[in-house]
Order: C-alpha cells, then structure tokens, then sequence
C-alpha cells in the first residue's frame, strides 16, 4: 500500500481540516447572500417529497417508504460536477466509492459499498433491466458512465436488501436509473469540453414528441491522457489513459390513452489503460430493451419487460518477466443476458394494493484465452438461468397514516453447460473439466412498516433478506496469475451468499423546508465467498500456491444515518449527511486470524455536505464536500486505519444569450491528499452548452 505522504499527513490534515470547517461554515451563510435572487423565477431545484419505484415496484411517494430511500433529481445530477453515476452518488448517506474517480476503471470488482456491503453485491437497473451480468459484472468497467448524463429523469438509491422485489446481488441494495421520456416540445443541446491531462469530451442530446411519438437520443464521447497513479513512475509506467464512446435512444409510441410501448437502445465502447502499454482493457456493449405499459380502469396497471444485453469484454496482460515490454496474452469474455419481466398492480381494496410479477434471466458466458505465439488453449463456459416470482402488497390504515409493505421473491436458479479446460497450464497438469446441471433457489422475504404520527414526522421500520447467486466466474473459472505462482481452481459447488438485515428510523420536519432524517440499521450476512489456501509448495526456489473460492465468511454489520436537508429558498438547496458504520468478520472458516477484524475500504465515518445555487440572472453553483475518518486496510493479514480524508468539489456555470451556457467544474479543489491511494490531485474541466 502507498504510504509516501505519511511524514506530511499531520500537519497537511490540520490545514485542511481548518479549510473545511470555513467551508461548512460558507455554506450555512450562503444563504444570507443568494436570497436577494430569489425574486427571480427560476426552476425548483428542491422537492420535499419525491416518486420512488424501487422499493415496491410501483409508483410511491418517499415519505410512504419503509426502507430507506434516496432520490436524486434530474436538477441535482446535472448540477453535480461530475460526469458517471458512480460519482455521483457518493454525496448519499450510506454510499461509499471505493475508488478514485481517475483511476478509470480497477477490474472486475464493483466500487460501490452501501452500508458495510460491497463488491458485486449492490445491483445496478437502468430502467427495471438488470446491469450486473452474473459473470464478472462489465458496470465495474464501464465506471457506471454507460448512460449519458442528459438522458437520465432520475436516480432512486434503495439502502438494505431488495431480493425481495429484483432477486441476486440485491444484497446491499439497489441503484437505479431511470431515463427520461421524451419532451413535449423539442429539445436539443451540444456540449463540448475541456479539461486536465488533455481531457477532450463532446456530448449531444435530442428529445421531442410528434403526434403519439417520442424520440430521445444522447450521446458522448470522451478521450484522456489520464494520470500516473504512483509517485514515482517506472520506466515502464505510462499513464492511465481513457478512450470512450456511448449512444442512447429511446423511442416511444402511445398506443391510445392508455397504454404505451418504448424501445430502448445503448451502445457504448471504451479502452481503459491500466498503468502499462500492454496493460489495458476494451470494452463494448450492446443493449436492447421493450417496455410496454396500459393502465385498465385507472386502478390497474400491466408493466411487461424484455430485454437483451450483450457485453464484450478483453483484458491485455503483459509479464514481469521482460519488465512488462510485451503482450502475453489476451482474456476475452464476451457474454449475453437476456430476460423478461411481468407484472400486475391491482387494488384488493381501498386500503390494499397488490402487485403480482414474474422475473426470467438467461447469462450465457463464454472465456477464452488466447496466448502470443502460442497454440495454447485455455478457457471456460457456462449458462446460469432464473425463474422468479414475487409478490408485494401495500396495506393501509387509518388514512394511510399506517402503511404495512410485506413482499417476497422465490428465485429457482439452473446452472448448466459448465465447462473449463487448459492444454498447457502455467503450473499443474492440464485439464478438461465437464461439469452437469446443478439447481439451487432462494426465498427471500421483506416486511415494513410506516407510521405518520402527524404532518411533521414519520416514523418508519423494515427489515428482509438479501441473496446473491454465485457468478458463471467463480463457479467454472479457474483463475491464473503471476505465472502460475497463484492458481485458483473453479468451485461448482458454491452456495449463494444470504443476507438478514433490518433498520428503524425516524424523518422529521424540523422547521418548513428543514427536513431532518435519522437511521440505526443492522445486518448479518453469512456464506460470503472468499479465498481458500488449499496448498502451497516450492518449484525452481519460487513459492506457489493453490486456492479455491469457498463459503467462507460471515460478517456483521451496523450502523447510523443522520440527514438534513434544507431548502431555504426555491432556488437554493442545502444538506448534510452523516454515516456511522462498522463492519466486521464475525467468522472466517479460511484465516481465524481475520475474525473480529473490520472490513477493508468503507471508513467507518463518512459526512457529506453540500448547497446547490441556481439563478440564471447571476450563476448557478454546487459546492460539495465530503470528509472520511477510520479507513481500514490490511498490513500482514491486521487492519489499520488510515489518516482522515477530505475533499471538496465544484460546479459553476453562467448562461447567456438565452441559449449558451459556459461552466467550470473542478474536483478536489484543495488538492487533498488519501494517504491509502495515490490520486492525480486537482482536476478541472470546462466547457460550452449550446440549447436550441
């Protein structure tokens, strides 16, 4: 682990801690000095109560909510400074990214950690269609920028298991994006920008309705030089550069008055560089999804899905061998998804609301390995299926001062066709590995409960299980690293991992546009896939060792969300946050050692803070700022915990002439520095916005 600014971290934590009190304090003031503006009209940027979809599959207000939800409007992500979504969110309670926005992309691992929970257990939707593949989920190389900032109406972050509405990898919970719809009157915009390390990115977006039809249509492109990510650069270290393109459309048609059909399309395509020349990744994916809706007697609605992914994946890999001088081999993993889903929502009563659905997902998966000058032949494949059922009724009393939800999902899950060979292994014998169906289900039910006790305050519990289907990777794929030196071998006989989890919380309006919320949650997950060390021996004086991905873990976690969120005027938003959180390995049947040790890269103390300014009269603004205490990392199998970090972020822009819009964002403006990582510092960006 980087440790080269330890001697400075002292007194350069000092000085930044004093910059980020005076900045907390600006943002108190600020409203002192923007209320002069607010005479103008301008668009609300602030909504006290917002829709929500995710948590019971239909249309809901916040406030109503048993789980805890957060929803970012269209208003507040273009506002936001930057450009992926999983920057994006990092301003919510309970949300951690585990890496730098620069670093472009870091493997197969998803960055996102939702209350204690991380890696590819947080399932990402765009528009009710599932982004993580089941293989080694492409949204962790995509950077979650696959769809275009324009394009996106909202995003809807569910915190705490939600298999019980979306089945696997809805263990630490849900973010989903929902896209706009087509505008009534046209729209059209083009954005160009510049920015560090020769960062060029242009940006189009289209929207308008004719007649019955809606045309949606945006678009990017984005190249960088990138940044050395060690201090000391080898000669063999290049920078990590970015090359990216992405287009989104989305058509609709309104069949009558009352139902509809949209068809959506993406294609995206990037190579990320990694640090080397011969070190890098490619990436394109195809996606095609229909959604039709028809509403039947204002009370009863009929949503249909069906979807088609296709993700091609290459990974380049030089060796050490040479000084990493030359290309090796070449990890390609091309894989398919495509499933439907079908739901009903019908009232029972005037107090129950039921909705009935079936979910269906197919992942096909295929690895091949193909060598330099080399006959060698290595690969993997496999097909997992799903069938699932699931149920959610909404249940009021008394007005709908008490809103009961209980739902529940069955998952039954095929895996089939596994296969894995290699004629000429780096360590071992080679092998050829036929594997038979084999069948596994999960049921996975939630409960929660809201209660109005008056206009002000609400008071809201809830509490499920969570689950997530072991991915056609660690099942059939035998992974090979440092020249055999590190030798997985593939485990077919993997359990899901399994998660019980409940919070209870309190929401309150402190005065008329101060919102204050406040969480304890809890969670226990148990079967959590890990490495194994199955066997370890000496060859030519060099150590090899042999694992297996097993069943292996449990781990507890708990913790506290405090919010507030104030809108002192229409045109001004303020909030704070903050997150209490521990997390720690109650079992290890693999290393006892790591028992009663915290997990790593989730601080346990993260406050975000932030105020948002829109007058078109003068400019618009959105100052951020997030500080992280206790980051724990591992140095010989202990966890330490690092130096604080803190950072602050800014959006300016000016419009004018009624159509062209210049802005400025700048990250990390006071050039912090996270002694666990190495971070370019400073970057800025600017641009024009030409609307018509």
């Amino acid at each position: 682990m980087p440790r080269i600014f330890f001697a400075k971290a002292a007194t350069r934590n000092k000085i930044f801690l004093s910059n980020f009190i005076l900045l907390l304090a600006g943002l108190l003031a600020f409203p002192v000095f923007i209320f002069a503006g607010d005479s103008v009209e301008n668009e609300k940027i602030y909504s006290l109560d917002e829709i929500v979809v995710s948590t019971t599959r239909n249309e809901i207000l916040v406030s109503d909510a048993a789980q805890s939800v957060t929803v970012l409007s269209k208003e507040k992500i273009m506002a936001s400074p930057f450009e992926r979504v999983e920057d994006i969110i990092r301003i919510v309670p309970g949300v951690y990214n585990t890496r730098h926005f620069a670093t472009q992309t870091s493997g197969v691992s998803n960055p996102i950690t939702v209350r204690g929970v991380g890696g590819n257990r947080v399932l990402l939707l765009v528009d009710g269609v599932p982004q993580n593949d089941n293989f080694n989920n492409s949204i962790a190389w995509v950077a979650w920028g696959h769809i275009p900032k324009e394009a996106i109406e909202r995003i809807e972050i569910v915190r705490g298991p939600t298999s019980a509405m979306y089945g696997s990898e809805g263990i630490g919970g849900v973010i989903h994006i929902i896209t706009k719809k087509s505008e009534i009157n046209r729209k059209t915009s083009v954005r160009a920008e510049a920015g560090t390390s020769d960062t060029y990115a242009g940006n189009v977006f289209h929207s308008q309705t004719i007649n019955n039809f809606g045309l949606l249509i945006a678009g990017g492109y984005e190249e960088s030089d990138g940044f050395y990510m060690t201090q000391d650069p080898e000669d063999y270290e290049i920078k990590r550069h970015r090359e990216s393109g992405k287009v989104f459309g989305k058509v609709s048609y309104d069949l009558d008055d009352v139902s509809s059909l949209d068809f959506a399309a993406l294609y995206y395509d990037h190579e990320t560089g990694k640090g080397r020349q011969f070190f890098y990744d490619e990436l394109q994916l195809n996606q095609y999804s229909m959604n039709y809706t028809r509403q039947i007697g204002g009370n009863m609605d009929i949503k249909g899905l069906l979807y088609y992914n296709r993700a091609d994946k290459s990974a380049y890999q030089d060796s050490s061998k040479d000084n990493f001088a030359t290309l090796i081999r070449r990890e390609d993993a091309p894989s398919s998804t495509w499933g439907a889903d079908v739901q009903t929502t019908m009232p029972i009563s005037d107090s129950i609301k039921l909705t009935l659905g079936t979910a269906f997902k197919n992942v096909c998966w295929d690895y091949d390995d193909e060598f330099v000058g080399s006959n060698r032949d290595e690969g993997a494949k496999g097909v997992q299926q799903q069938l699932s059922p699931f149920a959610n009724m909404d249940i009021n009393f008394m007005e709908k001062q008490l809103i009961v939800n209980m739902g529940a999902r069955y998952d039954w899950i095929k895996t089939r066709d596994g296969a894995n060979w290699d004629d000429d292994p780096d360590a071992g014998a080679a092998y050829s590995n036929k594997y038979g169906s084999d069948e596994d289900s999960s049921f996975s039910p939630k409960l929660g409960i809201t209660y109005h006790l008056d206009d002000k305050t609400t008071l809201r519990a809830s509490g499920g299980k969570g689950f997530r289907a072991p991915s056609l990777f660690e099942l059939y794929k035998v992974h090979v690293r440092d020249g055999g030196k590190s030798f997985r071998h593939a485990n077919p006989e993997l359990e899901p991992e399994e998660i019980w989890a409940y919070d209870i919380g309190v929401q309150r309006m402190l005065l008329e546009k101060l919102q204050g919320r406040l969480t304890f949650y809890q969670s226990f997950a148990s079967d959590y896939i890990g490495t194994r060390l199955t066997n370890s021996y000496q060859k030519g004086g060099k150590t090899y060792n042999e694992y297996v991905l097993d069943n292996i873990s449990e781990v507890e976690m708990h913790g506290i969300e405090a919010e507030l969120n104030w809108y002192p005027a229409s045109n001004v938003s303020i909030f704070t946050n903050y997150t209490w959180n521990v997390s720690k390995i109650k079992e290890n049947e693999a290393n006892s050692f790591e028992e009663g040790q915290y997990l790593t890269n989730d601080p346990k103390h993260k406050f975000h803070a932030g105020v948002t300014y829109q007058n078109p009269e003068l400019f618009n603004a959105t100052l951020l700022l997030n500080y992280y205490i206790d980051k724990y990392y591992n140095v010989d199998e202990i966890t330490q915990d690092t130096d604080d970090f803190w950072s602050a972020d800014i959006s300016v822009s000016r419009r004018f002439f009624n159509g062209i819009t210049v802005y400025l964002n700048m990250e990390n403006i006071f050039d912090s520095v996270d002694n666990e990582a190495i971070a370019p510092g400073t970057i800025c960006s600017g641009g024009l916005k030409f609307e018509f």
